[in-house]
């Protein structure tokens, strides 16, 4: 009987370990520019959940919808923005390697792998220059 009381204490501290180290969303709010020369200027804001903003090839584009699973390992981010005349959407994958780096993979007009593939998709990392917040939220930016 002590040997299974043990054993479900055990697990349940594991289980609220887990929990406990789960990133959300507030946990990626800030500027990301991309690393490497051939992204200059392109950048991933995040505001917060309800406005977030992505700049690439000198174009600035609002994401229009997007789920983000923080349950999957890597984060699965899958979002839509517009484009000239339509809606593109995207599916990515996030990892959050620090507090300060993102490794994040893109595939647009393709499927998904589950883990980062070197065969598929556009493979980047983000490096976090500064925390940004809206003035309603009445937290300065950094």
């Amino acid at each position: 009987m002590k040997r299974i009381l043990i054993a479900i204490t055990i697990i349940a501290l594991i289980g609220i370990e887990g929990q406990a180290q789960q990133k959300q969303l507030k946990d990626l709010v800030g500027i990301w520019e991309f690393t490497g020369e051939q992204n200059a200027g392109a950048y991933l804001e995040i505001i917060d959940s309800n406005t977030i903003i992505l700049s690439y090839n000198g174009e600035k584009k609002k994401i229009l919808s997007y789920k983000i699973d923080f349950g999957k390992s890597p984060i699965w981010f899958d979002f839509s923005t517009s484009d000239t005349s339509s809606i593109v959407s995207i599916k990515s994958l996030l990892e959050i390697m620090n507090d300060n780096m993102l490794k994040w993979q893109l595939f647009v007009d393709e499927d998904r792998t589950p883990f980062f593939s070197s065969t598929k998709g556009e493979l980047v990392y983000l490096r976090k220059t500064k925390t940004t917040t809206t003035v309603a939220t009445g937290v300065a930016s950094n």
